[in-house]
C-alpha cells in the first residue's frame, strides 16, 4: 500500500523557563517518531496523556515547529515550507481539535465559521460559499437550516459536527482527529465515529486518529500506533496488536479496557504498572519503560531497542524480542501464561 502521508524521525522539544538551573533546558515531548499512513486509511495514535500524542499531531500541521525529522506529503515535505507555500498546502492536511466548545469562533454564524476554509483556499463567498456550505451540513448529519445560527445554539455533538464539515471543506487528503470524541457522551461518541467512517468510505480520506481510549480506536482503525513518553513502542494490525499485543506497555492499557461480556470482564486480570511515568525533563536512560516493566532485564536500562517485526504485521521496540526470553514474533502474553503456568506446576 503506497503510503500517502509519511513522518520520519519526527522530534519536538520545548524549552524549560522555570528555575535557575533549569535555562536553557528541554522537555522532549515527541522523539524520533516515525510512521506511515496509507490512502484512505485510518490510523489510530494512543497512549497515556502526556505520552506526545497531540504535539505528534500539531508538528504534522505545523502547529509547533518540529526540531528535526521529516513530514511528506504525497512526496512534498512539509517541514520545508513556509509563508504562502505552507498555506497552500494547508489543505491538504486538516485537524479536528479535542473540545467542540473552544473549536469555532462564538461571533460566526455557521456559514462564516465553516465557510473561512473557501473564503481562504478557494476565494468563495456570498452564495456560492454558502451553497457549498449547505452540501457540507447535509454531508455531516446537519440541516441546511442551520446556516445562520451561532454555535453556542447546538450540542456538543452538534458542534464536533461542525467541525468535522469544516475541516473537509477543501477536501484534504488527511484529517488528524485529536482525541475528537473524548469530550462527547458515548451515544454521540459512536455516532461521531460512524460518521467518519462513512465520510472515509465515501470520500477515500485518511485519518491520524489520536486517542487515550482503546475501545474507541478499536471500532475505528485499521492499523494502531502506541505511544509511550514521546516514543512509538509498537505498532501494526488493529486485529493483531488488540489479540496479541507484543510490547509489555501495549498489554498494560489493553488489559484496562472493558469488554461487553461480565464474565469475561470479572475473570480478566488488570494489570497495573508500578510507579508513575517518568519525569519528561529527565527521561531514563535505554528503554524509557524500562522503570515499570514487569519484565525489565539489564540490557533494557542502557540501550534503546530498535523496531523488531512481529508476526501478524507491525513492529515492536522491545529487547524481549531480540534479546530476552521471548524471540521475534513471539507475544508477551505467551510469556505471562507460560509463567503463571510454571508456578501452577510448582505449586502442585
Amino acid at each position: 500500500m503506497t503510503a500517502l502521508l509519511e513522518v520520519e524521525d519526527l522530534s519536538v522539544s520545548f524549552p524549560l523557563q522555570r528555575g535557575l538551573f533549569r535555562r536553557g533546558a528541554r522537555l522532549r515531548a515527541v522523539d524520533g517518531v516515525s510512521f506511515e499512513v496509507a490512502a484512505g486509511e485510518i490510523l489510530g495514535l494512543v497512549g497515556e496523556s502526556g505520552s506526545g500524542k497531540s504535539t505528534t499531531g500539531r508538528a504534522l500541521m505545523r502547529l509547533v515547529e518540529p526540531d528535526s525529522g521529516a513530514v511528506r506529503l504525497r512526496g512534498t515535505e512539509l517541514t520545508a515550507l513556509g509563508g504562502r507555500e505552507l498555506r497552500r498546502h494547508r489543505r491538504h492536511i486538516q485537524m479536528v481539535f479535542q473540545d467542540p466548545y473552544s473549536s469555532l469562533d462564538p461571533s460566526m454564524v455557521v456559514a462564516e465559521s465553516v465557510g473561512e476554509p473557501l473564503e481562504v483556499h478557494e476565494g468563495l463567498r456570498g452564495k456560492v460559499r454558502d451553497e457549498r456550505v449547505r452540501d457540507l451540513l447535509v454531508r455531516v448529519g446537519l440541516s441546511p437550516r442551520h446556516l445562520e445560527r451561532y454555535p453556542y445554539e447546538f450540542s456538543g455533538g452538534q458542534r464536533q459536527r461542525l467541525a468535522i464539515a469544516r475541516a473537509l471543506a477543501v477536501d484534504p487528503d488527511v484529517v488528524i482527529c485529536d482525541e475528537a470524541v473524548s469530550a462527547l457522551d458515548v451515544s454521540t461518541q459512536n455516532q461521531i465515529i460512524n460518521l467518519l467512517e462513512e465520510l472515509r468510505a465515501e470520500l477515500g480520506t485518511s485519518y491520524l486518529f489520536i486517542s487515550h481510549d482503546l475501545s474507541v480506536v478499536r471500532q475505528l482503525a485499521q492499523r494502531v500506533a502506541v505511544m509511550y513518553l514521546g516514543r512509538l513502542v509498537e505498532e501494526g494490525p488493529s486485529q493483531r496488536l488488540y489479540a496479541h499485543p507484543a510490547h509489555p506497555y501495549t498489554e498494560a492499557l489493553l488489559s484496562a479496557v472493558p469488554v461487553p461480556n461480565p464474565g469475561v470482564q470479572r475473570r480478566r486480570e488488570r494489570i497495573v504498572l508500578p510507579g508513575d511515568p517518568p519525569d519528561p525533563t529527565d527521561p531514563p536512560g535505554g528503554c524509557t519503560f524500562h522503570p515499570r516493566c514487569p519484565y525489565a532485564m539489564d540490557v533494557c536500562r542502557s540501550v534503546v531497542p530498535e523496531p523488531t517485526p512481529v508476526d501478524g504485521g507491525g513492529t515492536v521496540r522491545c529487547h524481549l524480542h531480540t534479546s530476552g526470553p521471548v524471540l521475534a514474533g513471539g507475544s508477551v502474553l505467551e510469556l505471562r501464561a507460560a509463567e503463571s503456568g510454571a508456578a501452577t506446576d510448582t505449586g502442585s
